[in-house]
């Protein structure tokens, strides 16, 4: 099996991203999901705790003149937990906003996989669920959350070590402000909890990152496969000039016919041109062409009747500044007037 030792190209992770696979890392998610609770707890959510406060208070001192009734319980659900519908809801909708953010920066964006495989009956087959359990990946997986749970009890335990006293005063002093300061106890204990998470979910990502750029390498043989489908096969490259070569030459010999006079050097170079002068404003180059493309014009124009002068100056002076369906230049225009002239006194001779 051939070593994968060339880095991802930009076209085989885009055919991965067309599947589904990216790189991402749940863990940032969590730990910055854990940060932002906190901050909304403090912030635009700490009505919600001052209401619970309150309906458990009110409603403890209800339950002695109050009949419980079904009546009772809908009014209360209506009245006491509707306000805090809308603490409730920033609360959810800033965890919603924060875990879509931030997927969305890991993996670069919105996308469709439009080639993301159908569901894999394999992945629930047992003895495969085994084998990736126990694999390279899986251990990993099982590491990281035993040092996850080892992290989160280790400085839970530090914190109500240093507010062991806090925590045992909670029963001494009133309902409301009890309940108060233990939402603030725990809104420190997230916090605390989700910087050091935050620690182990970066080294996550970066552990994640790793492993997907490893698992997308690509062998010497696939980046060649790759260059070729991207960049064309160069023999079929060369296939596809050498056609377009012989049907411009084509197009080029068709066009011999037309010249009104062929000039040579004599026989290493030719060029055909044609003047018309209600048409052109200059002796325009039809065709022109070296060695056996040469033989090849000269030929075509001897059996059209077109005629064909010796001079070499102007014949390398062309085939070197005058492109295919080109006016020749003005100082060309001399030597080429006597050319015609010389053919033009050749067909009024004949006629």
């Amino acid at each position: 099996m051939a070593e994968k030792s060339e880095a991802p190209s930009g076209h085989r992770l885009a055919e991965a991203r067309s599947r589904g696979q990216v790189m991402k890392s749940i863990e940032i998610n969590a730990a910055l999901a854990l940060l932002v609770g906190a901050w909304l707890l403090q912030g635009p959510g700490s009505d919600l705790a001052h209401g619970f406060s309150e309906i458990i208070v009110n409603t403890i001192h209800k339950l002695d003149v109050t009949e419980i009734t079904y009546i009772w319980l809908e009014q209360t659900l209506y009245t006491d937990f509707g306000r805090l519908i809308i603490p409730l809801a920033m609360i959810l909708v800033g965890l919603m906003i924060v875990g879509v953010t931030v997927t969305l920066v890991q993996i670069g964006g919105f996308f469709w996989a439009d080639k993301r495989p159908a569901f894999d009956f394999s992945r629930v087959n047992l003895f495969s669920g085994l084998k990736r359990l126990f694999s390279t990946t899986g251990l990993f997986e099982l590491l990281k959350s035993t040092l996850k749970i080892s992290l989160i009890g280790f400085v839970a335990y530090g914190y109500f070590q240093e507010n062991l006293k806090v925590f045992l005063d909670l029963s001494q002093i009133e309902f409301a402000a009890a309940v108060s300061r233990w939402v603030g106890l725990a809104i420190g204990l997230i916090i605390r909890i989700a910087i050091f998470y935050l620690a182990l979910a970066v080294a996550d990502y970066l552990y994640q990152r790793w492993q997907f750029m490893r698992n997308m390498r690509m062998t010497k043989e696939e980046v060649k496969e790759e260059y070729k489908q991207s960049e064309g096969d160069p023999m079929t490259k060369m296939r596809i000039r050498d056609m377009q070569r012989r049907m411009a030459r084509m197009r080029m010999m068709s066009a011999v016919p037309k010249a009104d006079v062929i000039i040579t050097n004599p026989t290493h170079l030719a060029v055909a041109v044609k003047y018309d002068a209600n048409a052109m404003e200059a002796p325009r180059v039809l065709a022109k062409g070296a060695q056996f493309v040469a033989e090849k014009i000269v030929e075509i124009a001897k059996n059209n009747n077109v005629p064909v002068v010796q001079n070499v100056q102007l014949a390398r002076a062309m085939y070197r500044v005058v492109e295919i369906d080109q006016d020749i230049p003005p100082d060309l225009y001399m030597a080429m007037a006597e050319v015609l002239a010389y053919i033009y006194r050749l067909k009024n001779r004949k006629y």
